[in-house]
């Protein structure tokens, strides 16, 4: 009676520890999927309530909604973000006082550029290599299209991003990790996590 008891109890903990360690994880989806949706629908004010505290005491919110402002709503350019995808989440980890959990995403990005000027057909064969050529350093020459009936990149993209959580459980928030913020991010992760990338 005591084995079937404690066989019972063991596999009552197990699944009941595996759905917790599975909700955690539904939580830090669905809190991304939010973040990339407002930043879809630009709205970027709420995106920015998904992104951990720390990174606006280094770089102003109200200078990052400008930027940003000013990126999509740039009269040269037309960008369309879509197909975000979350491709994996790793188990957290508690460092300090808070958890992290490192993620992969995936997203496709349109980008056209309008020309403001009038130029030969010469002129806009090499603004249109040299952007492909600057698109291919930054993401990957097999992650870079031309659409030419149509005018504008396909660009895939492919990033890492840490969630954190107070509480390892609910109200994550986000830091992407991009190579050319790598000062940002040496003083917002910890040391452990910031070496990594």
């Amino acid at each position: 009676m005591n084995i079937k008891r404690t066989l019972l109890t063991t596999l009552f903990l197990t699944i009941y520890t595996i759905g917790i360690a599975q909700d955690y994880k539904e939580n830090i989806k669905s809190e991304f999927t939010e973040y990339l949706n407002s930043l879809i629908n630009m709205e970027f004010e709420k995106s920015f309530e998904y992104i951990t505290p720390e990174f606006f005491e280094i770089v102003p919110k109200s200078q990052m909604i400008k930027f940003m402002e000013q990126t999509f709503n740039n009269p040269t350019m037309d960008i369309e973000i879509k197909n975000p995808k979350i491709l994996t989440v790793n188990d957290s980890e508690k460092i300090g006082n808070k958890f992290y959990s490192l993620l992969t995403y995936s997203n496709q990005m349109n980008l056209k550029i309008i020309s403001e000027e009038e130029e030969t057909e010469d002129e806009k064969k090499m603004r249109i290599n040299l952007t492909k050529l600057s698109f291919e350093q930054n993401f990957g020459s097999e992650n870079v299209q031309y659409n030419e009936k149509m005018e504008f990149f396909e660009i895939y993209s492919e990033k890492d991003v840490y969630g954190i959580s107070v509480n390892g459980e609910s109200n994550w928030k986000f830091l992407v990790l991009e190579k050319d913020s790598k000062i940002i991010l040496d003083k917002i992760l910890p040391k452990e996590l910031s070496e990594k990338i």
